[in-house]
């Protein structure tokens, strides 16, 4: 049976690891059906699949980081079969890096993890983010200012009246997360990626995940904003394919 976690738009049974991939606040599933089939053979996509996006998803929406990364720990958990790898874009990962420190509470095999535009450890200044609470109009303007929402979303009043919700308990899951000082370092290789002209949250300061890892793998930097991932989707997905195979080839994920 097909899990409601998670997408699989190329099934690849022979594929020796499995890529999830977790999307940015509005985001969905889909934004990565396109990677899958440039990926090399060897990794299976597995697009996941946040509640509030789906009507026949059995979770509510999430609304709180810490929750939210033990319920797909929970949901996940059977599926996690070393070797695999986490990827999130912003909110994205943010879960992603939450949902490590899930894993390796419950003692599962751990990933590699791998952050896009990546929510720092020490966290951001709330002030980059638009503001959940915000009135409909203060709220879609700084959403059209960030440049996250496709403009035919924010054009069209029905899409927007559906997106809003949605919209809204993400960045509100975004501002649950605390930073806890004095938490051990990870155990597993981290990758940051950013774009150079990102001002939510700039390459230079992702540098700063490698006081969060034992095993880091530096900072790559593309052209573009907070949303370079789009414009330059070739180059992340060729960058990808080369780190999970350099990680899995050196026995640094089990």
């Amino acid at each position: 049976m097909p899990s409601p976690w998670y997408s699989v738009y190329v099934p690849r049974p022979a594929a020796s690891v499995c890529l999830y991939c977790l999307p940015c606040a509005g985001g969905d599933a889909t934004m990565f059906r396109a990677w899958a089939e440039r990926l090399p053979p060897s990794i299976e996509l597995r697009a996941i699949r946040l509640p509030g996006r789906h009507a026949w998803h059995p979770e509510p929406v999430f609304t709180d980081c810490g929750a939210a990364a033990d319920r797909l720990a929970l949901g996940l958990g059977p599926e996690l079969r070393p070797p695999y790898v986490l990827f999130g874009h912003s909110m994205g990962a943010l879960l992603a890096h939450q949902l490590v420190r899930a894993v390796e509470r419950r003692g599962l095999a751990p990933p590699a993890l791998f952050v896009s535009a990546a929510w720092l450890v020490e966290g951001i200044p709330l002030e980059r983010l638009p503001d959940p609470a915000a009135p409909d109009d203060r709220f879609v303007d700084r959403l059209r200012r960030l440049g996250g929402v496709p403009p035919e979303v924010l054009a069209d009043p029905e899409v927007l009246a559906f997106t809003l919700p949605v919209l809204r308990a993400d960045y509100r899951l975004c501002r649950t997360y605390a930073y806890r000082p004095g938490q051990p370092q990870l155990g597993v290789p981290v990758r940051a990626m950013g774009g150079v002209v990102d001002s939510v949250t700039p390459v230079g300061e992702m540098e700063s995940w490698r006081h969060h890892t034992s095993r880091f793998l530096g900072v790559s930097r593309f052209q573009g904003d907070h949303f370079f991932i789009r414009e330059h989707a070739d180059g992340v997905v060729d960058a990808l394919a080369e780190d999970v195979a350099a990680v899995t080839a050196d026995g640094c994920v089990p």
